[in-house]
C-alpha cells in the first residue's frame, strides 16, 4: 500500500515549503493524546502534563477527537502563506467559511471523510454522521453532536482551546523549535528552487520512492491513496513533535500538505515495508528459526549448524542465504573457514520496525 503524488504537470509555483506552529501545535497534542506513539517524548510529555491545568485537560479531551488518532485537516494551513505566527494561524481558522470549517471538522470527528461530508445542513444527514460518529466513541459522538448544534460555539471553543495550549506549554515550545523548523523549511525551498519536484519530495522520508513516466513519489504507508499536484498545489511543512509519522493529506479542493519530520531521521532510518515483512517471513519459518538460536551464541560455520540441527549443509546453505538477503545474518572469512552470526541489533529491532511502521 502506498500513497501517490503525480507530479507530472507540476510547476515550481505548485509547491509552497513553510512552517505552521498549528501544524506542530497539533503534533504536540497527538503526542499528549497518544503517548505510547511517542516513547522518545516522554520527559516533555510528563513535563507538559504537570503545566496543564485540570480544566485545560477536560478541553483536550472533548476535542481530542480532531488530532488523537487522525489529524484533522483544519489544524494544518488551507492557504498560503506558510511560515506565520500562531496567533495569526488561529485568526484564520476562526475566519474559515462557516461551510468549510463544519465539513473539515466532520471529517475529523469520524476519523475520515464520507458521502454528504460536504452538506450537513440536512437534518438526515446530521443523524446519520451523528449515530456514526457514536459508533466510534462516546466521545465523538458527543462532539459530533456539538459540532451540528452549534457550529460558531464549537469553533469558538476549539480556538480558545489552542490559545490556552499556547500560553501554558506552546509558546515555550515553539521558542524551542520553531527555528529549526523555519531552518528546515528553508532548505526545502532552495532544494524546490535546484532540483526536480519529485525528487524533493522523495527527499523528506527514506521511505519514498520515485516512478516515471509519469513522474509519481511513492510514500510507503499502510493505506493507498492517489493525488495530482498540479491540481491542488502542495504544502511542504516540517515536523519535530510528528516524529515517527509521516502524514500526508490529499482532500479535495485543497492544497496537499506533506507534514515531514525535520529533525535526524537519519538517525533512526525507517524501513520498508517490504523488508519488515521479509524479515517476518525469513524468521517465521521453523528450520530458519531454530537456526538463529545457533548464529547468535557465536560465529558457526556452516558445517557446525548442519551438524548441530540435523541436516545437510546444503539446507543450511539455503536457510543462511535467506537470513543473509534481508540483512539478519553476516559472514566473515577467517582462512578456508567461513563463519555467520545473527545480526541481533536488527531482529531486536524487528518490533519496533513494525510498530513505527503502523504509525507512520
Amino acid at each position: 500500500m502506498v500513497v501517490t503524488l503525480d507530479v507530472d504537470e507540476a510547476l515550481p509555483v505548485h509547491f509552497t515549503a513553510g512552517a505552521s506552529p498549528m501544524s506542530e501545535l497539533l503534533a504536540c497534542l497527538h503526542a499528549l493524546a497518544e503517548p505510547e506513539h511517542h516513547p522518545e517524548s516522554r520527559a516533555w510529555l510528563t513535563s507538559v502534563r504537570e503545566r496543564i491545568p485540570d480544566s485545560l485537560v477536560q478541553r483536550l479531551n472533548h476535542y481530542a477527537p480532531l488530532w488523537a488518532r487522525y489529524r484533522c485537516r483544519l489544524l494544518f494551513p488551507l492557504r498560503g502563506p506558510l511560515d506565520r505566527d500562531l496567533p495569526v494561524e488561529l485568526r484564520t481558522l476562526a475566519g474559515y467559511d462557516q461551510r468549510m470549517f463544519v465539513s473539515l471538522a466532520a471529517s475529523g470527528i469520524r476519523g475520515t471523510s464520507f458521502e454528504g461530508v460536504d452538506d450537513l445542513h440536512d437534518a438526515v444527514r446530521q443523524q446519520a454522521f451523528i449515530k456514526a460518529s457514536e459508533r466510534r466513541s462516546f466521545s465523538r459522538g458527543e462532539l459530533a453532536r456539538a459540532l451540528i448544534d452549534d457550529p460558531e460555539a464549537f469553533r469558538a471553543g476549539l480556538v480558545e482551546t489552542l490559545e490556552r495550549c499556547a500560553d501554558t506549554f506552546f509558546e515555550a515550545e515553539w521558542r524551542r523549535v520553531g527555528p529549526h523548523l523555519k531552518d528546515t523549511a528553508a532548505r526545502v525551498r532552495g532544494q524546490l528552487r535546484r532540483e526536480p519536484p519529485a525528487a524533493v519530495l522523495a527527499s523528506v522520508t527514506p521511505t519514498a520512492s520515485v516512478t516515471e513516466r509519469p513522474t509519481r513519489v511513492r510514500y510507503d504507508k499502510l493505506q493507498s491513496a492517489f493525488g495530482k499536484v498540479s491540481d491542488h498545489g502542495c504544502f511542504l511543512v516540517p515536523t519535530l513533535h510528528g516524529w515517527p509519522h509521516l502524514i500526508l493529506k490529499l482532500d479535495p479542493g485543497l492544497p496537499f500538505v506533506v507534514h515531514f519530520v525535520g529533525g535526524d531521521w537519519e538517525q533512526r532510518p525507517a524501513v520498508p515495508q517490504s523488508l519488515i515483512r521479509d524479515r517476518l517471513a525469513a524468521i517465521a519459518e521453523p528450520g530458519r528459526f531454530e537456526m538463529c538460536r545457533h548464529l547468535l551464541g557465536e560465529p558457526i560455520t556452516t558445517s557446525e549448524l548442519a551438524v548441530r540441527m540435523g541436516i545437510s549443509e546444503p539446507q543450511v546453505s539455503r536457510h543462511l542465504k535467506r537470513l543473509r538477503q534481508v540483512g539478519l545474518v553476516t559472514s566473515r572469512r577467517e582462512g578456508r573457514m567461513i563463519y555467520h552470526r545473527l545480526h541481533a541489533q536488527l531482529l531486536l529491532g524487528l518490533g519496533s520496525d513494525v510498530l513505527t511502521t503502523i504509525m507512520r
